[in-house]
């Protein structure tokens, strides 16, 4: 086994391929080979803005879907062949071992999923972060139950908007609320609403439509109970205030404040780092629920749809071209790469 990886050797720098250590697993951790990397956009922000602390030379990504090489003391639910699906755990931001952009990484066993061999690398790895960023934002965070393993729950009587359906964390919640029992309300533009219709929203709202309009749309289609929007930029923040209206009231976002802070007082603009919130001792059973059942269940079946990829060539030599591209914006889709080609 020899390692490789997409290294950033100093703050704004682009990627340069390089030489990375033969790593060996600790205690609750396991080495995966890693047959798929899938491209979070936040990442080529901080490469390019510096706009997390992090130590360089320093490797990025933060999902990945491969096979298990070896298992460290104190792992017991995870083989070495296993075909697995990874998060980065919070705890080791910053820490190149746990990254993404290699050939081999290490894997904390608490925040993989067993995968079915069926399901393919690229649709696990494009599947696994913004999952847990909706399940964590909608069950966690605002207190929606969870879907059923199998099947729909019962209506709800509660409706939800989520803004941004054609995202990759919009579609996935649409998607969990759906199935959970609730109404959901989404927007999307028409180039992606076939897609997001396979989720099962209520209605679907064309985001192109003039501010006006489209508010009025909004308007149109509550009361909410809750509101949830994947977007985070300005333009949709002001939309969300004024669909709040003079009354006001709370919502949560995918993003913190991007520029001048528009919220008024009445409004509580809620942001999270969502997915590391299953590291928490309070949401354990959560968490176990999303990687040993949720995640494995719902990808064999069907139940959980992938976000649409985007098959990028050439190994880690792709990744700096791939950084680029999202720094310049992708609908619906996401970049993944196989870092063994």
């Amino acid at each position: 086994m020899s390692n490789e990886a997409a290294w950033i050797e100093e703050a704004h720098a682009d990627v340069k391929i390089g030489p990375a250590e033969n790593y060996t697993p600790g205690s609750g951790q396991v080495l995966v080979k890693i047959e798929s990397i899938a491209f979070n956009p936040v990442e080529s922000k901080i490469q390019k803005y510096a706009m997390m602390p992090i130590p360089y030379p320093s490797i990025l990504g933060s999902s990945f879907a491969g096979i298990v090489e070896e298992i460290g003391p104190s792992v017991t639910r995870v083989k070495v062949g296993d075909h697995v699906a990874v998060n980065k755990t919070g705890k080791a931001f910053g820490i190149s071992s746990f990254a993404a952009y290699q050939k081999y990484s290490l894997a904390a066993e608490p925040s993989l999923a067993v995968l079915d061999p069926s399901t393919s690398f690229d649709d696990a790895s494009a599947t696994v972060v913004n999952l847990a960023t909706s399940a964590a934002a909608l069950s966690i965070t605002m207190g929606l139950d969870r879907p059923p393993l199998s099947g729909k729950a019962e209506s709800k009587g509660k409706k939800l908007l989520v803004y941004g359906g054609s995202s990759s964390v919009g579609g996935y919640a649409v998607k969990y609320a759906s199935d959970a029992g609730y109404e959901v309300i989404t927007t999307s533009s028409p180039g992606n609403k076939d897609f997001v219709q396979r989720a099962s929203p209520s209605h679907i709202i064309d985001h192109t439509l003039p501010h006006d309009q489209l508010l009025s749309e909004l308007k149109s289609s509550g009361p909410y109970d809750a509101v949830f929007d994947t977007i985070g930029t300005p333009p949709v923040t002001t939309l969300i205030v004024k669909l709040l209206g003079e009354k006001g009231g709370s919502y949560h976002t995918t993003q913190p404040p991007l520029g001048p802070d528009p919220v008024p007082e009445n409004v509580k603009r809620n942001f999270a780092s969502y997915y590391t919130l299953f590291e928490a001792e309070d949401n354990e059973e959560m968490r176990k629920w999303f990687y040993e059942k949720y995640v494995p269940q719902g990808l064999k079946d069907g139940s959980i749809i992938p976000t649409r990829q985007i098959k990028k060539e050439g190994g880690l030599r792709c990744v700096q071209e791939v950084l680029n591209a999202l720094l310049e914006g992708v609908s619906g889709k996401k970049f993944v790469a196989n870092p063994q080609d």
